[in-house]
């Protein structure tokens, strides 16, 4: 049947929308405002499993040292995010408070506490209500925190419905996927109601990065995690998608200014896209190579490690803060023309391969053809 439009209202009076101009408007505010909001999404997007590390550590640290105790709590925490939420708030509780009775001080009953609540809290269905002002204020200020951040490329050829945003690069904590798609109004009102697809770990065991996920709920679409059960429910109701396929892949290859995606061997989303018969845009944000410094070496290693899911990038952006990307960067992210995918029930692995060397080549035809109007007309993509 034909997909309704899903499109969000517009949410100025009488308007036809946020334009392109609009984004130059933002570069006479204040800077000082949008590097605190950083701050604090730096902090809940990486910080909440650390933190949680750190109090579950500190409640077994008493028997068996500080180091001990952070390898011990990483190490079950690496198991219990494979189980029910129920049953590792069990052994957390278990485990904490056991330690802190034995050792009595109100240090360690106080950790316990905290790491206990922490992993209780996991387990609720939403830590709160959709907030559409804090929403606003992101949509607002990310963008503001660069030299220059806007989005372009093809929108006029946007439909809403059973559309598959691929976002590349990943980058180190994707800037530009953040700043020009996320949080943009722009891109809101162009893809009308979208799903946005991250870590299940980051998504569903981050506390404080839940927090940001639930209170960004709306007409636009929310947060999902980037499991195959979610991605097929949410293409079974023809709803549409985005997502950075690189993955950690993609943040392990990351090389400050090399434009490079890693995709070469995942092939999984263009199975999805023809299974659904979906439309798959391509999406390449310039300017996500220079907002972190890394360092490298071990490549290979460290993809293996990616197997299992472990993030292996040592980054750092701003002297002073280096969770902070650079500021003194331009993001400028394009939508490419869609490969409008036929419906396949069960495709063959030799038509997953033929579409997904089609999506290749639109991606690098969306890469060239915006470089230069990115600044970047030199620039050469690599595909690894």
């Amino acid at each position: 049947g034909t997909v309704k439009d899903q499109r969000p209202p517009v949410a100025a009076k009488g308007a036809a929308g946020p334009s392109l101009a609009d984004d130059g408007a933002y570069m006479t505010q204040a800077w000082w405002p949008s590097c605190l909001l950083m701050v604090f999404s730096g902090l809940a997007w990486v910080g909440s499993i650390p933190l949680l590390m750190v109090f579950l550590g500190g409640s077994i640290q008493p028997h068996v040292g500080w180091t001990a105790g952070i390898i011990l709590a990483v190490g079950l925490f690496s198991i219990l995010v494979q189980v029910d939420q129920r049953i590792a708030a069990a052994v957390v509780f278990a485990a904490s408070f056991s330690s802190a009775a034995l050792d009595g001080g109100r240090t360690t009953w106080a950790m316990a506490a905290v790491a206990t609540a922490m992993t209780m809290l996991n387990g609720v269905k939403s830590t709160c209500r959709p907030c559409p002002e804090l929403l606003d204020l992101q949509c607002r200020r990310y963008k503001l925190y660069h030299k220059r951040a806007e989005l372009g490329g093809d929108l006029a050829g946007v439909k809403p419905g059973k559309s598959f945003f691929a976002c590349h690069p990943h980058g180190v904590l994707s800037v530009g996927w953040i700043t020009n798609v996320i949080w943009n109004r722009r891109f809101h009102h162009t893809a009308g109601k979208c799903f946005y697809l991250i870590d299940k770990t980051l998504r569903n065991k981050g506390l404080f990065a839940r927090l940001w996920c639930d209170a960004y709920e709306g007409p636009h679409g929310g947060f999902r995690d980037n499991t195959r059960g979610t991605l097929q429910a949410l293409m079974a109701r023809g709803e549409s998608v985005c997502m950075i396929p690189g993955a950690y892949q993609e943040a392990t290859v990351f090389t400050y200014s090399r434009e490079r995606v890693a995709i070469s061997q995942r092939r999984g989303f263009v199975k999805y896209c023809l299974q659904h018969g979906y439309r798959l845009h391509p999406v390449y944000t310039f300017g996500e190579a220079e907002t972190y410094y890394t360092m490298g070496g071990a490549e290979q290693f460290r993809l293996w490690l990616n197997n299992w899911g472990i993030p292996t990038v040592m980054f750092f952006g701003l002297p002073w803060c280096p969770l902070l990307p650079r500021r003194n960067v331009e993001l400028m992210t394009f939508v490419g023309k869609p490969l409008e995918l036929p419906q396949i029930d069960d495709p063959t692995p030799e038509q997953v391969a033929e579409w997904h060397a089609k999506y290749i080549e639109a991606l690098r035809e969306t890469f060239d053809k915006h470089k230069a109007e990115a600044g970047k007309p030199n620039a050469v993509l690599e595909v690894v």
